[in-house]
């Protein structure tokens, strides 16, 4: 008996309380198999959610996902979306009620990943577009809004063609979910592949971050500018660097916004109506959120 066995049949007892024997017929694989098998069903996990937690997780050989994918009826040749739903608050079971009035009756399944994360697969009958997949994602969060006073987020990736990436696409919702809520805080829900520039800056090194602030900002930390600074910044930019829309954005006067807009120069260096160093501020104030965040 290898130590692999002895593991599974001590893991055994303590799930059951049972002490077990079994026969050395030489084939340690397949008895392995069969008490990993006994565990799980034990455990209640022999079900088409923790089958799915599993391959989302990438806790599964290409072998058992095709095994199970045939016991729980999964078309592996089907397109599929998949969405995280990310809840402030631990979520409670009727709001998985309401998530399930939503469903396509045999093509949804949602997976508890932890008290506050669910992944709503969808098995889709044709290829979808990531428009479809945002207004999906929007009618889940203005429901559980208006119904239920639940504030969610809801992460997205495009559709995938094979049922074996599914676990690429729950890493991609995962890494969307902390993107934009890290940079898009007015929004409540992103696609992987809408995240623009802060998908770059996230996966950037942190020295090399560092490296950008000091080239451009010296020893200027920009967690220093006061909220009503940064708002100037941000409404500038929504404004697309119009010195007359800003102000009037802001009720303010433009010789007002003219000298916030020479002060934030002097502080940092960098004069925002050139487009310029306007683009440096923007990355240069992802960044700084990204570090302080990170």
């Amino acid at each position: 008996m290898d130590e692999r066995t002895e593991r599974l049949l001590e893991e055994l007892n303590q799930e059951t309380g049972i002490t077990f024997s079994i026969r050395d017929d030489g084939d340690d694989a397949g008895t392995a198999k069969v008490l990993s098998k006994l565990i799980r069903t034990y455990k209640g996990e022999g079900d088409t959610g923790f089958f799915l937690k599993q391959l989302l997780l990438g806790e599964l050989s290409d072998e058992e996902i095709e095994e199970k994918a045939v016991i729980y009826h999964f078309n592996m040749e089907s397109d599929w979306g998949i969405f995280l739903l990310s809840f402030r608050q631990p979520y409670e079971p009727y709001m998985l009620r309401m998530i399930s009035s939503l469903y396509i009756p045999g093509a949804d399944h949602t997976v508890e990943m932890d008290r506050t994360h669910l992944v709503l697969v969808r098995e889709l009958r044709q290829p979808t577009g990531t428009e479809d997949f945002r207004k999906m994602a929007e009618t889940l969060v203005d429901m559980l809004g208006s119904e239920a006073m639940i504030s969610v987020n809801i992460s997205y990736d495009e559709c995938i063609d094979d049922f074996r990436k599914l676990p690429e696409s729950y890493r991609n919702v995962c890494r969307a979910d902390a993107i934009g809520k890290l940079f898009l805080e007015d929004r409540s829900v992103y696609g992987y592949h809408e995240l623009g520039t802060g998908k770059l800056i996230y996966a950037l090194p942190r020295p090399v971050c560092e490296e950008f602030l000091k080239d451009h900002l010296g020893d200027f930390d920009l967690q220093e500018l006061d909220p009503e600074t940064k708002n100037t910044i941000r409404v500038f930019f929504d404004s697309g660097l119009s010195l007359a829309e800003t102000a009037r954005a802001l009720y303010v006067h433009r010789n007002t916004l003219v000298y916030r807009i020479e002060k934030i120069e002097r502080q940092t260096g960098l004069d925002i109506r050139k487009f310029d160093d306007a683009m440096v501020m923007k990355i240069a104030l992802m960044i700084s959120d990204y570090l302080k965040n990170k």
